[in-house]
């Protein structure tokens, strides 16, 4: 950790580098679930539901690079090793089913988890890390309209 995250969040540094790595972890895990699902998906509507999982992919993919970006603005080292997502994760990942209102079931459960996991870190930056407390509340806005973009195509199924 680099002096730079010391002077901009003081003794919390280290802990908040941390957490955002985890999240970063789950970031990738989702990119992948969502592709790979967006891929192999069959059944009713499942090719609505494939762009749909594509989209979201794209919009994780996003989310990773911002958390990227923030870890390396504070100083920290991002995960590089995916082998480290696996044991640094919060949400975890479901390997893909081929069952559309499966798959769709797992996106909700994962948005639900991730919508957790910035409201928690949101709730430690606050009054500490005014940028890192906004990336918080930026991507958590983001998986409450992909919980719902997937709640709303299960309830069409």
């Amino acid at each position: 950790m680099g002096k730079k995250a010391k002077e901009i969040v003081g003794k919390d540094a280290e802990r908040i580098i941390s957490e955002l790595n985890k999240a970063l972890a789950d970031e990738w895990l989702a990119y992948l679930q969502y592709w790979n699902s967006a891929k192999i998906i069959k059944g009713k509507m499942a090719s609505v539901a494939a762009k749909e999982l594509e989209a979201i992919a794209n919009e994780e993919l996003e989310h990773a690079t911002e958390l990227t970006e923030r870890i390396i603005q504070l100083g920290g080292k991002p995960i590089v090793d995916p082998k480290e997502y696996y044991s640094k994760t919060n949400c975890g990942y479901e390997v893909p089913n081929e069952n559309v209102k499966k798959a769709l079931e797992a996106g909700i459960k994962g948005e639900r988890c991730a919508i957790d996991v910035y409201k928690k870190i949101a709730e430690m930056v606050k009054g500490k890390d005014e940028i890192t407390y906004q990336l918080m509340i930026h991507i958590m806005n983001e998986e409450i309209e992909h919980e719902q973009r997937f709640e709303n195509l299960s309830e069409e199924i």
